[in-house]
């Protein structure tokens, strides 16, 4: 009778450390950069949409998200990086994972099918799977149905290739490449290579600002510590320097879904501000500025025809430092939107593009600006000939 609870015991043990393995299964991409930046102090965030699948329908799980290296395969370590938590709208960060650990899992719940489909995150560290010129493949550790004991470790089937920054043109060097625009805080935005938007994305971020404490979030590179971090609208990552096309289109996707909901696209990777995002040399000391009048994202709120013109007062007002502009367009046109001083100078540029028909609304920040009363204007010129101006006053106080 010994022997045979010993045999029993010894088969349980087996299996339960056979289903802990890391394997490549389950674990599909559904929108999956291409590229990662590498360095403990060049640090970046970076964010995918992937499906697991597999699991028991209509149940519960605590996970955390890493990234492997094909040679962790068939091992019990899931890999390294640190976790970026996405459920619903709100987006958590944390620096130690542990599916017991408080703090250290978020929670996902399955589909009558046994699947969840939704958007996972990390940040690089300075572990050596983040080499420039290794692949890794994003990673994700499950326990059984919310009991916190580790059952699952499932790896991407797609892998990511990790750059180095650098000024020179080889095949492992990157540059970094942030953008100021109107999207949404939590948003997500996608770069690709081609203006059809076609094949894995260069990369894949959030829009900022995502509402995790930048205290935790440490050892950010300098350029999106300085220029992207907690701004509004703002976004930031890295692309290679071998880009033959440079970035060709940018998306903007619904938080909810992935749908795409706004996009621009440049023929020839030279954008109208001037910044050529064709195999860049920058690094991170000299990264790319793709501006508000390049690809300002903005989200159409109602595709509705509206029946007049409006440009509505901000809100709030006062505010600081961001605040809401909404306007509405009967018909298709081109629209600029500046803000000026109360001496008519202007103070930058909301907007400045071809619009189609619909109700729009902008997040503007006044993080650069100085308190004091400002004016924005609309200027519109209908396809059809149809004129509209007009100016709102809103005031920023800090």
């Amino acid at each position: 009778m010994k022997k045979i609870i010993l045999f029993i015991l010894l088969i349980t043990v087996y299996y339960s450390n056979s289903e802990a393995q890391l394997v490549q299964s389950n674990f599909q991409g559904v929108l999956v950069p291409q590229y990662i930046a590498s360095g403990t102090s060049t640090r970046l965030p970076y964010i995918f949409r992937a499906t697991i699948s597999g699991l028991q329908p209509n149940l519960k799980y605590r996970y955390y998200t890493n990234a492997c290296r094909y040679t962790d395969f068939g091992g019990t370590n899931s890999g390294a990086g640190n976790p970026i938590f996405i459920n619903g709208s709100d987006f958590r960060y944390t620096t130690s994972t542990g599916l017991s650990t408080v703090n250290g899992y978020d929670s996902i719940v399955t589909d009558a099918s046994g699947s969840y489909t939704g958007w996972f995150g990390f940040v690089h560290t300075g572990n050596a799977r983040f080499t420039a010129g290794n692949f890794v493949y994003p990673s994700i550790t499950l326990d059984s149905a919310g009991n916190g004991v580790t059952k699952y470790r499932f790896a991407l089937n797609d892998s990511i290739a990790v750059l180095q920054f650098s000024d020179s043109g080889t095949s492992t060097s990157g540059t970094g490449i942030y953008g100021v625009s109107n999207a949404n805080p939590k948003n997500i935005i996608s770069l690709y290579d081609n203006t059809a938007g076609t094949g894995r994305p260069l990369a894949v971020v959030f829009a900022e600002n995502e509402g995790i404490d930048t205290s935790v979030m440490a050892s950010l590179v300098k350029y999106y510590k300085d220029s992207v971090d907690s701004r509004n609208g703002r976004w930031g990552t890295v692309i290679p320097n071998i880009l033959a096309n440079g970035v060709r289109r940018i998306n903007v996707h619904k938080l909810i879904n992935g749908s795409v909901v706004n996009f621009h696209t440049d023929t020839d990777g030279i954008w109208p501000s001037g910044v050529n995002t064709v195999n860049p040399r920058g690094g991170s000391a000299s990264p790319l500025r793709i501006s508000l009048s390049d690809a300002p994202l903005i989200i159409k709120t109602e595709n509705n025809i509206p029946d007049r013109f409006m440009l509505e007062q901000n809100y709030p007002n006062p505010f600081n430092p961001s605040t809401t502009i909404n306007f509405s367009i009967p018909v298709n046109g081109n629209i600029e939107m500046k803000l000026f001083d109360v001496l008519g100078k202007e103070a930058g540029s909301l907007l400045n593009g071809y619009y189609t028909s619909g109700t729009y609304s902008i997040n503007f920040s006044g993080s650069e600006l100085r308190s004091g009363v400002y004016f924005y204007t609309m200027n519109f010129t209908g396809d059809n000939g149809t004129l509209f101006i007009d100016i709102k006053k809103l005031v920023l106080i800090k």
